[in-house]
């Protein structure tokens, strides 16, 4: 079920933070481009579900894979409802789905489900969009460089709500005297997720964001790619934790 909360996190960040790079920017190629990949990491998702007998994700992943076809298929009419539904149920399903995904796999409260779950899909969406635009500022030449601008000043924003929900958590972590087996006995995860998923997006911010800047988008997006690996190191080693102590640390 850890595998699939990943998939799902992963999926609706992407999908979720595409209004910050803009169609008329990017393209209508490059939101393809994230909805097939969203659309692909949502069936796997649905696929490593099944197998865990979570039946309430299975039927919210389902969902999310049926509306991304209709999204993909009816792109090219971006003014009319039969896009426009579609794409604001699923961005609706999108929410509804990560949070039914960290109650199954970590079974926290609703209250820190929701908490989890929006701080994992922003830290993974934003980090993960800004990279792959990065990427296609290659494809694109002459591109306007505030989307990208706006993505990484998102990814700064969701670390710092990710470090506040996991310093919360880790608060009542050593209330309820849980600490020993969280930072001791798991202090392995705990530091690297720690250092890895949190602390390392927040010290890389000023090197994407000056090259950001200068409008380098070669040297932004190799930073991003050591980014993008630090997260999914962080959130691969919090959600092992989570499911432990069932909080989202």
């Amino acid at each position: 079920m850890l595998l699939a909360l990943f998939l799902i996190d992963l999926a609706a960040g992407l999908y979720l933070f595409l209004p910050l790079v803009g169609r008329r920017n990017a393209g209508v190629k490059f939101y393809r481009l994230i909805l097939i990949t969203s659309g692909a990491l949502a069936l796997c998702a649905l696929v490593a579900s099944r197998l865990a007998h979570a039946t309430q994700s299975s039927v919210l992943e389902a969902i999310v894979v049926g509306l991304t076809i209709i999204v993909y298929v009816t792109l090219r009419y971006p003014k009319r409802l039969i896009f426009r539904i579609p794409a604001a149920l699923l961005g609706a399903v999108y929410i509804v789905a990560p949070v039914m995904a960290w109650r199954e796999a970590t079974h926290a409260s609703l209250a820190w489900s929701i908490a989890g779950a929006i701080s994992s899909v922003a830290l993974l969406g934003s980090v993960n969009l800004a990279m792959l635009l990065g990427h296609w500022y290659l494809v694109v030449r002459g591109m306007a460089i505030d989307p990208l601008k706006r993505l990484t000043i998102a990814t700064l924003a969701a670390t710092i709500i990710k470090i506040l929900v996991v310093t919360i958590a880790t608060i009542a972590i050593i209330a309820g005297g849980a600490w020993y087996e969280v930072a001791i006995r798991q202090g392995i995860f705990f530091w690297m997720h720690a250092g890895w998923g949190l602390l390392g997006p927040l010290l890389l911010y000023p090197m994407v964001w000056g090259t950001v800047k200068i409008r380098s988008t070669m040297a932004a997006t190799g930073i991003l790619y050591v980014d993008v690996v630090a997260v999914v190191i962080g959130e691969v080693l919090g959600a092992w934790l989570s499911a432990i102590v069932h909080l989202p640390v």
